[in-house]
């Protein structure tokens, strides 16, 4: 959750930077396009140090394949692995391009990040085709919670499939609607990864605890009570068996 949190926060920033750019790219006067050569370059260097988590990303992915093949239904199937084999690919083309900059310049590995883009589009549509039968089931099913979560799903995939063909210049927008719907779906995305609290668990344990302490507390006082009945009970037979004993003396 840490490492997501952190690239998911970089994200924001990123398309952060983004919309902005977009909004002072018809600047006319010098604070204006120093501003938005600001902002590309801090887009521009947050794309490039997000690329380095990314490595070892495809592991987990590789790992849900199987998962994806265990499907009984072709449909679902069939969406399930094209969504990981497309996104696996996004993951090659970005380690690829990545490598390609770091070697020979930024200017270089370009098409081949846009290349990984353009899969990644591929996948998130595939992602929201999943997510649309899913969604279907559960308003069959009458899940209130379940449709909700699809609704989310649906509109964040889509709203990244939008983003990434942007970025790889595929289908051009706007970058300012392109950057507030990356810093809406980063907020999301952290949201989810965000850790939660237990509280009401907590609660209910603090309630049983105190049950049990007042329990044990009614037990020794019970306890306490026999013993200081049973010392009463034998100090009286005690006095019986001596006067018993004097009324035989005499």
């Amino acid at each position: 959750q840490t490492c997501e949190g952190r690239d998911r926060l970089l994200r924001l920033f990123q398309f952060g930077g983004r919309a902005v750019m977009g909004l002072t790219a018809a600047a006319s006067g010098a604070t204006g396009r120093k501003v938005h050569t600001n902002a590309r370059n801090f887009m521009v260097a947050l794309a490039s140090a997000r690329r380095t988590f990314r490595w070892g990303r495809e592991i987990p992915i590789i790992l849900s394949i199987p998962h994806a093949l265990q499907l009984r239904n072709r449909v679902d199937q069939a969406l399930e692995l094209s969504q990981k084999m497309s996104l696996l690919m996004f993951v090659i083309f970005d380690h690829i391009g990545w490598l390609r900059q770091t070697s020979t310049g930024m200017k270089y590995g370009v098409k081949t990040i846009q290349k990984g883009l353009k899969c990644l589009s591929v996948s998130c549509l595939f992602a929201m085709a999943c997510g649309l039968r899913r969604l279907s089931r559960s308003v069959d099913a009458d899940q209130g919670c379940e449709w909700r979560t699809c609704m989310l799903s649906i509109c964040r995939n889509g709203s990244c499939a939008l983003q990434a063909a942007h970025s790889a210049r595929w289908w051009e927008t706007s970058d300012v609607l392109v950057g507030l719907m990356g810093v809406a779906t980063s907020a999301m995305d952290i949201a989810s990864a965000w850790p939660r609290q237990e509280k009401p668990k907590v609660a209910v344990e603090q309630s049983c605890s105190e049950q049990q302490t007042e329990f044990a507390q009614r037990n020794d006082d019970v306890d306490s009570q026999a013993s200081t009945d049973a010392t009463l009970d034998a100090k009286g037979l005690e006095r019986f068996l001596a006067c018993d004993a004097e009324s035989e003396d005499l």
